[in-house]
């Protein structure tokens, strides 16, 4: 709709009542209040109180449409006026200014006299008439353009959120689907966590938001047990021991992606360093810490599931 808006704008394609109607509805279908009350009152005017001066919403809202300016008032000094007419009203205002300059001309007149000190009158003038409709229409374009032309950026703001956010969707849910598919052949338990995860973040309970990021620490676990299972092996690497018994998970997981070293995929996804990656790993494993001991918004618990995916989405791309 935003889109269709823009093009009725662009190409002069219906009256601008029209347009104006269109944009209250895109407004109101966004819940968008600021932009219910501009096209509300492009359409119906702006309201006043009892002293028939503007509301400050009107005022305000007057600002955004671009009908706000500066002028003298009576003492000389510099005022801001706001411009009233509706859109609509311009529009005709204009027109029917068009229609009258096209019969304001001139008479042709043509006279002759066997006398040559007659005097012929050419009549009067039409000129004054011509000067002031061409003043009222360049007045009223002015108006028309300017306030069209905050409402069309208006309107642009809104596509163009619209539009990223579909964008960002997209690739989200593009992400999703495909680790949602690896999941299911190699891990289906997990699919049925996921369920759970998005049951929890759902709630506004903010317990169910911890279990949220639980169930992500539980997904990852059932992922490493699957990829590389838990042993009493110790590694030993850089003088450091490495366990890789069942609750050492993140341990498991970083060695199932060093053992993918000679993958092509590897040093598309990891690079030369498995740090991004453990970093990843250990702030969900801090999140659920962190929901075991303390409150967690929903807010960060939906950061937290959007990485599990992501992270997943780079293991899986490893198998």
């Amino acid at each position: 709709m935003a889109e269709e808006i823009l093009r009725n704008i662009e190409l002069s394609e219906i009256p601008i009542r029209n347009i104006i109607l269109k944009g209250l509805r895109l407004c109101r279908l966004l819940g968008d209040e600021e932009g219910v009350l501009l096209f509300t009152f492009e359409s119906s005017g702006y309201p006043k109180n009892s002293d028939k001066i503007l509301t400050s919403d009107a005022w305000n809202i007057a600002n955004l449409s671009g009908r706000r300016y500066w002028g003298k008032n009576k003492n000389d000094e510099d005022t801001e006026y706001v411009q009233t007419p509706l859109l609509s009203e311009i529009e005709i205002s204009i027109e029917a200014n068009k229609e009258r300059l096209k019969v304001s001309y001139d008479p042709n007149i043509s006279a002759s006299s066997a006398n040559p000190n007659d005097y012929i009158s050419a009549g009067i003038s039409n000129r004054h008439e011509r000067n002031t409709i061409t003043a009222n229409i360049k007045t009223n374009a002015a108006l028309l353009e300017k306030v069209q032309g905050s409402l069309y950026r208006y309107v642009l703001n809104i596509y163009n959120k619209l539009k990223y956010g579909n964008v960002i969707e997209d690739i989200f849910t593009s992400n999703r689907i495909k680790v949602n598919n690896q999941l299911s052949e190699i891990c289906p338990e997990a699919i049925a966590k996921f369920v759970s995860v998005y049951d929890n973040i759902d709630s506004s309970n903010p317990e169910d938001w911890a279990n949220a990021v639980h169930s992500c620490r539980r997904i990852l676990k059932d992922v490493a047990d699957k990829l590389y299972p838990p042993s009493d092996e110790v590694l030993v690497v850089d003088k450091k021991t490495i366990k890789l018994t069942a609750d050492k998970y993140i341990n498991r997981l970083v060695q199932f992606i060093e053992s993918k070293s000679s993958s092509e995929t590897y040093s598309a996804v990891v690079g030369t360093t498995l740090a991004s990656i453990g970093e990843r790993i250990d702030s969900i494993n801090d999140a659920v810490c962190k929901g075991t001991h303390a409150e967690i918004t929903q807010e960060e618990a939906q950061r937290y599931i959007i990485y599990t995916y992501l992270l997943l989405s780079d293991i899986l791309s490893l198998t």
